[in-house]
């Protein structure tokens, strides 16, 4: 296996995680990152950690010239990373987005040169981090992206990891589907502050199951093959989940930072849109979610 020079932005437990997971591959994997740190450990619950050094860069000037960027911002965080982009992003640099929503090419191509390859990422890897460099990963590690000659790639970096990488030749129906658990599970917790035991109270699951319809009718017309069953499928996820577990967009809310709220709800109505379809349950709750943003809130006590 030949060693890529392998450069990731945004070093939160994704980042970590797919770092580790690189750097145990054999790569040399370069951090960029606004806080130093001088090792990267992700520990599986109820298993043993893998501890690496790390490589950091705390300036767009340190980065070096890559193969592969992986770019583990989050959605609205994309613009805050173009100067790591521009640095990091060679003629024969590939740019994997490892990001929720089904726009990872839309969000990103701005921020690179004209032609570069970019390779959008279906994430299933539940991890939580505890501090910089430190995460903890809970269950599986699983990476997606379209059948291609750089899909291939991209899967192959991680061999002889405990990442796993993988081709699919409907990455439309693997990405909607993931934002069919990320658009209720978010909005939900996130507006009304509380962890997964929201949805055994009275009406929640009629609002998850309302967001989940619009979101199944707007795949569809995107081209996601996505089944009637998958409604009540992921609503007996939701009630399955222990009571205290939370997520991404519930974990901003507490913390007072910024929400993913447009890459997983406003892009339904974005893209309903388009195809006219009728969305008036994501309508409804995205200004709301908006509003829960800390520079929404700035801006009105300005």
């Amino acid at each position: 296996m030949r060693k890529s020079q392998v450069v990731i932005i945004g070093p939160g437990a994704i980042g970590c995680a797919v770092g580790s997971a690189l750097t145990e591959a054999g790569h040399d994997v370069t951090f960029c990152s606004r806080q130093p740190f001088e090792r990267v450990s992700v520990e599986k619950v109820g298993g043993a950690s893998t501890l690496f050094p790390a490589r950091v860069v705390l300036s767009g000037k340190d980065v070096p010239s890559a193969d592969w960027v992986l770019l583990c911002v989050k959605a609205h965080q994309v613009p805050s990373a173009a100067g790591w982009l521009r640095a990091a992003t060679g003629p024969r640099t590939k740019v994997a987005v490892l990001q929720n929503g089904v726009e990872q090419r839309e969000r990103t191509e701005p921020f690179v040169p004209e032609g570069t390859t970019i390779v959008p990422v279906v994430v299933d890897l539940p991890a939580s981090r505890a501090a910089p460099g430190e995460v903890t990963w809970h269950s599986r590690a699983l990476l997606s992206v379209a059948e291609s000659a750089s899909g291939k790639e991209f899967c192959t970096l991680f061999t002889g990891s405990f990442v796993t990488a993988s081709t699919t030749d409907d990455l439309i129906t693997r990405a909607w589907a993931k934002l069919c658990v990320n658009a209720p599970g978010g909005a939900i917790l996130a507006l009304t502050g509380q962890p997964m035991r929201v949805f055994h109270k009275a009406g929640v699951v009629d609002v998850a199951r309302a967001i989940l319809q619009e979101c199944i009718a707007v795949g569809r017309a995107e081209g996601a093959k996505l089944d009637d069953a998958l409604v009540d499928r992921q609503i007996e996820i939701f009630l399955k989940a222990g009571p205290d577990e939370g997520n991404s967009m519930y974990a901003d809310r507490m913390a007072g930072r910024e929400m993913e709220w447009d890459a997983r709800n406003a892009v339904i109505v974005r893209k309903g849109a388009l195809h006219g379809i009728a969305t008036p349950v994501s309508a409804a709750l995205v200004p709301l979610l908006a509003a829960l943003n800390p520079s929404s809130q700035a801006g009105d006590a300005a």
